[in-house]
Parts: C-alpha cells; structure tokens; sequence
C-alpha cells in the first residue's frame, strides 16, 4: 500500500514541472491534478475519468500508471457499483413547490396558447380574401441555397440569376486508438462548434480516452467538413475516413491542427 497524492507529486517537482506545464501536455484541468495530488477524488467526475487521468498522469511522469489504479480501485472504488456512478454522494431531491411552481407555469404557457390561437381565428373570419405575397424560392434541387446576381442588358434591362452553393458531404470518421490520447474534434473552424460522436459526446473540448479503461479502441463521428482534429498522442490514432485509410501529415505532433475537407484532402 502506497499513497497515490505523494507519489505524483514528488515525481512532478522532481522533473520540475509546473501545474500549467502538465495541463498542457496532458490536457487535464488544472484542478483535477490538484484533486489527484491531495486524493480528493470526489472532486472529479466519475470513478471511470478518474482512472484515465490516474493512468494519464502517472505515464506522463514515468510512473507505472497500472499501479496506480489498482491502488485507487482497493481503497476507494467499490467493483459492484455502476462504472460511470460518482464518487461524490447523489444530490438530494427537489423541494415539492418547485414542481407546484413548474405546474403553474405550464398552465400559463397553454392558457397563453389558447387566446394566440383564438386572435389568429378572429384574423382569418375578419379578412377571409386577404392576399398573401408570393417570394421566389431561391433553393435548388440539391439541396443549398442560390446567389441571387443581377445583369445589365445593352437596352437597359436587368436580368436576376441565381446559382447554387451545395452544401459539403458529410464524412464519415473514424479514430481507431491503439493507447490513450485527448482527442478534439470540430467543424467550420478550429475554434466551431464541438463534433458530437455516435455515442452521444461532443468533441468540442478535449476528450481523454483511453481504451485499457472504456474497454473501447474507435471514436466514431460524421460531420461535414472542414473538420478541424487535434490529437494528444497522433502516433497511437489510425485514421479512416469513408471506411479507407488516411495518412495523417507528416510532422504532426499534439499542437499540430489537422485539417479534414475530404478523404483526399487532409492537411495539418
């Protein structure tokens, strides 16, 4: 039996490492390392996420990170209780009026929807042949939306055209991880909305995964790109995209921004 705080810690000052130096290079918050460090594991999110950043941390330092989480699971996690339950204890119910309060409320709202539909009523019976203006439909048949563009005739006569912008295919992504790594995944631009995966998880911040603990090796997305991909170990993810192998660049290492338009076009 060891203590798990002490042991991190003393390896970090003995490497002289800072805490911001260690968020950078693992992408774990700050406060979770102190949590690590002092074992106050109710402060992190799950017994799973706990495990992960135990072996993250640990193998960052040159520590036996499998150690590690044995230690954690003989002294503070209980094998019968589900994976994902936190450490901490559940939060207490609700008080009752809450719910009274919410009730209230909905009344409201359907009250407020029964006298938006009857003036809608009164309107249509008051002026039963009022015209109502057409717009011209500026879609086209893929799909995407047209550019209005306006032409000059030699007789002073104008003339509108319209072209289309189709929208990008949407891709098929997958990241198959032969150990833990962070990944980050978005669309439109490297700071855009957070790629969200098959499993329901938005990639928009960094995502600690590692397999030995999710008892999964693949992250799987689809989205339309550009897709914007940062990995914190890009030695340990073989990309496919469409179902076919990809090369990641050349160089790329964890500050590296990988950019995906298509399976053809991907570029760091």
């Amino acid at each position: 039996m060891f203590e798990i705080g002490p042991a991190h810690r003393e390896a970090r000052e003995r490497r002289g490492l800072a805490f911001g130096d260690v968020e950078a290079d693992t992408a774990i918050r700050t406060r979770y390392i102190r949590a690590l460090e002092e074992e106050q594991f109710h402060v992190l999110p799950g017994a799973t996420y706990t495990k992960g950043f135990l072996r993250a941390y640990a193998e960052y330092l040159g520590l036996d990170g499998q150690l590690f989480i044995d230690e954690f699971n003989s002294r503070h996690h209980d094998a019968r209780t589900p994976q994902e339950q936190p450490i901490a204890s559940q939060p207490r119910s609700r008080p009752h009026h809450r719910r009274q309060r919410r009730e209230s409320s909905l009344v409201m709202i359907v009250l407020a929807a029964i006298v938006a539909v009857s003036a809608l009523v009164l309107l249509a019976t008051t002026f039963p042949n009022a015209p109502t203006a057409r717009y011209p439909d500026t879609t086209t048949p893929g799909g995407g939306t047209s550019t209005p563009t306006t032409t000059s005739g030699s007789d002073g006569t104008t003339t509108q055209n319209t072209h289309g912008s189709p929208e990008r295919p949407r891709l098929n992504v997958a990241l198959v991880l032969s150990s833990s790594t962070w990944v980050r995944a978005t669309t439109g631009s490297p700071n855009g909305p957070g790629v969200v995966t098959s499993k329901g998880t938005d990639l928009g911040h960094s995502l600690l995964v590692d397999p030995a603990v999710t008892g999964s090796s693949r992250v799987v997305f689809t989205a339309r790109g550009p897709i914007f991909l940062r990995l914190g170990n890009p030695s340990a993810v073989t990309l496919t995209i469409d179902g076919k192998a990809v090369t990641l660049p050349a160089k790329v290492s964890s500050k590296s921004v990988i950019r995906i338009v298509s399976g053809g076009d991907v570029r760091a």
